[in-house]
């Protein structure tokens, strides 16, 4: 019986689904922006560091506004 490998896809929906499942555990509450980036991050639109960078820059934005 051949083996199934899973996509890369498959494996960031298992790892999101349990980094989100550990934080509410913890009691956070993803807001709509994560789930969206998220979503963005499994369907490979966008990478770990590219989302690192844009928080990095909304927070940076929000200190000098």
């Amino acid at each position: 019986m051949p083996i199934k490998l899973a996509t890369q896809s498959q494996v960031r929906q298992y790892n999101v689904s349990n980094a989100v499942a550990s934080a509410r555990i913890e009691g956070v509450v993803p807001t709509k922006q994560l789930e969206q980036n998220l979503t963005d991050y499994i369907s490979g639109k966008k990478s770990i560091a590219q989302l690192v960078e844009e928080t990095k820059q909304r927070y940076v934005t929000l200190r000098r506004g």
